[in-house]
């Protein structure tokens, strides 16, 4: 009976889970769905957490990539920075390393938060690229830091 409850338990969580993400995917879906005229201004008007599941979503799903929903999110500065870096310890994937860093690197010409004064930032963001599979990612992102560090 025991493991009975138990497995009925992870089950649950599964189907919590699988519902989450699937909810997820439909705030990007259904952003995308609305009219390309005034995407920014709609984007601005998302919490922290839905915009960038939709500028990841636009950023992995879409072709091209929507580059530009990075600056929005980079406006935040110094409010976008604890999110983010949670996002790279607990998905340490190329893809959201080059995503979030492609955001920092926005922060730093925007000027709304100081990207390479931040050590911890810049010691977290270096040792994901240094730690990329993809050999031609590691070396793109690897210019971005250089970037980041060269912004004045």
């Amino acid at each position: 009976m025991r493991t009975l409850r138990i497995s009925l338990r992870v089950i649950l969580a599964f189907v919590v889970l699988a519902n989450l993400q699937g909810q997820d995917r439909n705030v990007a879906k259904n952003f995308f769905r609305q009219s390309p005229g005034d995407r920014i201004a709609r984007f601005r008007q998302y919490s922290l957490g839905d915009q960038y599941k939709i500028f990841r979503y636009g950023m992995d799903k879409k072709e091209p990539p929507f580059m530009d929903l990075a600056n929005p999110i980079a406006e935040r500065g110094e409010e976008a920075v604890p999110f983010l870096l949670g996002q790279l310890n607990t998905h340490p994937d190329d893809l959201t390393t080059r995503d979030i860093l492609l955001i920092f690197e926005s922060m730093a010409q925007l000027k709304t938060y100081e990207v390479k004064s931040d050590a911890l930032l810049m010691k977290t963001v270096t040792s994901r690229v240094s730690e990329m599979k993809d050999k031609e990612w590691r070396t793109t992102c690897s210019k971005s830091i250089q970037r980041i560090l060269e912004n004045r």
